[in-house]
């Protein structure tokens, strides 16, 4: 999909942004921007969406966001409700890859994290005792100030850039696409009807007729921008959702398959093994047993 662009606004006394986000539910747009993001969920759950790549989020996902790759953090439907109560909170630190100057970035010391943020571009997620290490250090960065700040964030960088305990959020045949100006509302259309539609019985014309488009217009048109097909794409948004409902364990795999916008529980198990690699309740019993779920 075609994200908005976004211009960051750094303060001019820090080499990087750093931020808290605290709101009822995550609600930036689908979105890209020329600096690196990192995004630590403090609280909340939703669906991830990075590049080309879709997948479940909850409270301690981490994840490396490279330049101009778009993105966007969901929340779960039960935070849009009129009657939450709960905070979706966050941090988030944004910063060019060439925040200590051209000629500090090129030292051979920094060989390792400079090869690391290219590969951020696909987006990177952590898990394990990485992610529990990078947690608290990212809590400690606003208790520092001046060159203790910095040198903590080299750190956190250096740790991402070390560790084997990731893995990529979209497809090795992700690249980002360039923004086209005129492509943005019917990206946003499609992109806003597809999450307050996902569990009903959508039809690829009401979809094609948003942007004004005939059914086999509207799928060449889909896939030159995303990379797959429209169906594929509807599938990943409802199993992201499904894996948001198995994790609040409130209803059986059979009221889930139906509650996501899916016909026939054997469908339904058969795409959610496509795309996670597990079935619903094997994905289940491992959240439930601590198991690092990896696969997107």
């Amino acid at each position: 999909m075609q994200p908005i662009p976004e211009k960051i606004h750094k303060p001019s006394n820090q080499s990087f942004y750093y931020k808290i986000v605290e709101e009822p539910f995550f609600s930036a747009p689908w979105h890209a921007h020329s600096e690196i993001e990192i995004f630590l969920v403090l609280d909340g759950e939703g669906t991830r969406y990075v590049g080309d790549g879709i997948g479940h989020f909850g409270s301690g996902d981490l994840a490396i966001i490279g330049s101009n790759t778009p993105h966007i953090w969901s929340s779960g439907d039960n935070y849009h409700e009129s009657t939450n109560t709960k905070l979706s909170k966050g941090i988030c630190i944004q910063f060019n890859k060439l925040f200590l100057g051209r000629q500090f970035t090129e030292l051979p010391e920094l060989t390792l994290i400079n090869e690391f943020l290219l590969k951020s571009k696909r987006g990177i997620k952590f898990f394990g005792q990485t992610r529990s290490i990078l947690h608290e250090k990212l809590i400690q960065l606003p208790e520092h100030l001046g060159m203790k700040r910095l040198i903590l964030f080299l750190e956190i960088l250096e740790i991402m850039s070390t560790t084997k305990e990731y893995d990529f959020l979209s497809s090795p045949n992700y690249s980002s696409i360039n923004i086209k100006t005129e492509d943005l509302e019917r990206i946003e259309k499609i992109y806003q009807f597809v999450l307050k539609n996902y569990n009903t019985n959508i039809q690829i014309e009401e979809v094609a007729k948003l942007i004004n488009l005939s059914p086999q217009s509207f799928c060449r048109y889909f896939k030159s921008r995303t990379n797959k097909v429209f169906s594929t794409f509807l599938n990943e948004v409802r199993i992201g959702h499904a894996c948001a409902l198995l994790i609040e364990n409130k209803y059986n795999v059979a009221q889930i398959c139906y509650e996501t916008g899916f016909n026939h529980l054997s469908n339904f198990n058969r795409q959610f093994k496509k795309i996670k690699g597990l079935t619903p309740s094997q994905f289940q019993n491992e959240y439930r047993s601590g198991v690092s779920i990896n696969k997107e």
